[in-house]
């Protein structure tokens, strides 16, 4: 804790770490100034030094300082030093940081997120740590109550052995009366209410039907309240040699007298912690209670309150590791079991014998369309569809199957592979059950949810795990069924698929293609290869088409279509275009200085022109080498229709430029002749599938490649076929022509290096 300048109060201390410095900024301007957010902890040893209530992390940050953040973690043992993870909302966590959760992690908040959840969030780390710091001092003050009773000889067997206050406080009542002959012994504590009376708790003896009479006058604020009261706030015990005598005439005083009840002692039991009260003794005889009995009776009254104190104070620090372990194991918005809890679950079952019998399965949960709901709605709306689908998913399932909270928008559910009777089943009908409830999940899930003013139907992707056949670890089966579960999404929303290991060795592949990617972009281990584009008249090369290749080390050459939508889902193919883009430029120029006028066209992705399409930068790319307008960008005719207004903008900004600008595939799209007169194209590129059918009995491509042309020459356009592959077709396609025309296939050239494409031009 750190305090405010000129002020008493005090603000929990948070180490912040986060390798986006606009997330810094965000935290600083929902947290406020209720919490003292210290930006360079990581930074010196005398920051480290320093103690924090809270650690604030990245990803990236998290890997740089993970040991720092274990030595931290260790030096605060026992205490609890929370770590709250912040993760993009765009992108699940990586295996590898959502492992760390229960581990160097406490909990996962995805951004952007609100402040109400994100004070919630921190102050949910924060009550952790002060309720380990409260257990500790519990614990430590435990201790000191141990180390008082074993040094009392006279301590009461009874005070030692009670396990409970109740069972304390009856027995010793009962002792007192039977070891010393007394004829009643209660004990009482103060009321909680608001009429701050006393509750006799626990009594013993023959006057014992006294009690109900006791009780009235305590009710009733008699004289003997008023002792009990007075002895209770002074701590000081209280005699009565003689009742007759100190109790005026009445009912009260008759029924004590009945019950030969002569003379009362009143011992406080001023306790550290709940309740105080009182340890109250009869004797049949007046004066009964001289110097010496007073004296043992104040040392058992001083044994009660050890007693009454160490149980107090074990209850209290059952109270707190059963809080503690609440808001470790269990999902602050939902109620359920979160991740920690599934893998101690998972630990503690795949460890018995009978688990290895039965089996079981992993249902790996993902909602469809949930994150529409939270940015459309807010996170509070997002909110309350997860508890609600939580409690859907606990109605859908039996009730020996494990419902969890993954975090975000995933659930999970262990499902027992034990028939209702407790027998083992087969993998095969483990696998059907699985099935089964899996389809009841989605079901349930999709079922109208009203929220926030909307009525919502949320679909669901399910991934299946077995065990123990696909794992005996927890990490490893959860891991394999989330596996699962994209491959489920991959297939359309609402579906379940099983993992296996085909599947394992697919996502390593990717995965493994993945990294090979961003290694092959970072050291510029693709290459160009380069297609003629020439004249279908006198079959002169005016152009070349630059086309990518990723050389392997085995010698092979992989094609776009082999890498191409796995740079697209990655977020690489704006980096690797503009490397394509400025390599052509390069090579272009250096042809122009042998003499070649030739120009290169160069496909654009739609993600280089929509939504954050930066023409400049495109530009930048080529004016070092060329003039733009010896480059002729090649968009494919459906990117057109991502967003056809701003998209539009883009091509005129480009053509502006120099750009010259060509529609690639086209005739497989959706392009009207009102948009085509309005786009800033120069070519049309007719797609090979309408060139493959030229010459073919019955075939409508001529037909149709004659209208292209046609259409192309009324708006003042370019044509070149693509995919000429016979000298057929490349007399039908000059027939067809109406004035210049252009083609590229293999009949002409494949796609070749540099050095090979100049030997061409030059022959």
């Amino acid at each position: 804790m750190i305090a405010r300048a000129g002020s008493h109060q005090e603000f929990p201390r948070i180490a912040v770490a986060l390798a986006n410095p606009s997330n810094g900024k965000l935290l600083e301007r929902m947290l406020g100034h209720s919490f003292h957010l210290d930006r360079g902890f990581f930074g010196s040893s005398e920051s480290l030094a320093r103690e924090a209530d809270l650690v604030v992390v990245d990803a990236a940050c998290l890997q740089r300082h993970y040991t720092v953040i274990e030595g931290l973690r260790r030096r605060a043992s026992p205490m609890v030093l929370p770590v709250l993870l912040v993760a993009e909302s765009r992108a699940a966590p990586h295996p590898k940081v959502a492992a760390e959760l229960g581990r160097t992690v406490d909990d996962i908040l995805q951004i952007p997120t609100n402040q109400a959840e994100l004070q919630a969030r921190i102050n949910n780390l924060l009550r952790l740590r002060t309720l380990a710091r409260e257990q500790d001092h519990a614990r430590q003050e435990l201790a000191g109550v141990v180390r008082a009773l074993r040094t009392l000889s006279a301590c009461d067997s009874i005070v030692v052995r009670s396990e409970s206050e109740n069972e304390l406080i009856t027995a010793l009542c009962e002792t007192i009366v039977g070891e010393e002959g007394y004829n009643l012994a209660w004990i009482g504590f103060q009321s909680t209410g608001k009429d701050s009376g006393l509750d006799i708790c626990a009594w013993a003896g023959p006057a014992q039907d006294f009690i109900p009479d006791l009780k009235e006058g305590l009710e009733q604020k008699s004289e003997c309240f008023d002792m009990v009261s007075q002895c209770i706030r002074s701590n000081t015990p209280h005699i009565v040699n003689n009742i007759a005598d100190a109790l005026p005439s009445s009912r009260f005083r008759e029924r004590a007298l009945t019950h030969q009840l002569a003379a009362a002692i009143v011992l406080p039991l001023k306790t550290e912690t709940g309740r105080h009260g009182c340890l109250t003794i009869y004797s049949s005889q007046t004066e009964h209670f001289d110097h010496s009995e007073c004296q043992l009776l104040e040392r058992l009254a001083a044994n009660l309150v050890f007693g009454l104190n160490s149980l107090r104070t074990h209850t209290m620090r059952d109270q707190q590791a059963a809080e503690i372990h609440y808001l470790a194991y269990t999902d602050a918005l939902t109620g359920l079991p979160n991740r920690r809890h599934l893998l101690h679950y998972l630990d503690g079952i795949l460890a018995t014998p009978e688990t290895r019998e039965t089996g079981g399965a992993i249902l790996f949960i993902d909602l469809d369309g949930f994150k529409l709901i939270n940015d459309a709605l807010g996170h509070e709306v997002g909110d309350e569809v997860l508890r609600q689908l939580g409690q859907r998913l606990q109605a859908a399932v039996r009730d020996y199957d494990l419902v969890v909270r993954q975090g975000g928008d995933e659930f999970l559910v262990v499902m027992s592979g034990a028939a209702r009777d407790g027998t083992p089943q087969n993998p095969a009908a483990i696998v059907d059950i699985a099935h089964h409830l899996a389809n009841r999940i989605i079901n349930h899930l999709s079922e109208p949810l009203p929220a926030g003013g909307y009525t919502h139907r949320v679909n669901a992707s399910v991934g299946i795990s077995l065990f123990p056949e696909h794992g005996d670890d927890p990490g490893l089966l959860v891991e394999n069924a989330d596996k699962a579960m994209y491959e489920a999404k991959r297939l359309g929303s609402g579906h379940i698929h099983l993992y296996s290991k085909a599947l394992a060795d697919n996502r390593h592949q990717r995965f493994s293609m993945e990294t090979r990617l961003r290694l092959a972009l970072e050291q510029e281990q693709f290459e160009l290869y380069y297609q003629p584009i020439f004249e279908l008249a006198t079959c002169r090369i005016v152009a070349a088409e630059a086309l990518i290749r990723w050389p392997q080390e085995n010698g092979e050459v992989l094609a776009p279509g082999a890498f191409m939508p796995l740079v697209e889902e990655i977020g690489l193919i704006n980096p690797l275009g503009d490397w394509v883009l400025e390599t052509a430029a390069r090579q272009l120029r250096d042809w122009h200085n042998q003499g070649l006028e030739l120009s290169m066209a160069v496909n654009l992705s739609i993600n280089q022109l929509y939504p954050d399409g930066d023409v400049e930068h495109l530009t930048a790319l080529v004016k070092p080498y060329v003039d733009p307008v010896w480059i002729h960008l090649e968009v494919t005719e459906n990117a057109l229709m991502e967003d056809p207004a701003e998209i539009e903008a883009s091509l005129k900004a480009l053509h502006d430029q120099g750009f010259q600008l060509a529609i690639d595939d086209f005739g497989t799209g959706y392009s009207s002749l009102s948009r085509l007169q309005h786009l800033s194209i120069q070519t049309l590129k007719i797609d090979r599938s309408f060139v493959n059918e030229l010459g073919r009995p019955g075939g409508k491509g001529e037909a149709l490649i004659a209208i292209i042309q046609q259409m192309a020459s009324s708006l003042n356009l370019h044509t070149i076929a693509e995919g000429i592959e016979t000298e057929q077709q490349r007399q039908l396609l000059l027939e067809t022509s109406a004035g210049k025309a252009w083609g590229q296939g293999f009949w002409f050239s494949r796609p070749i290096p540099a050095d090979e494409f100049e030997r061409l031009v030059k022959s």
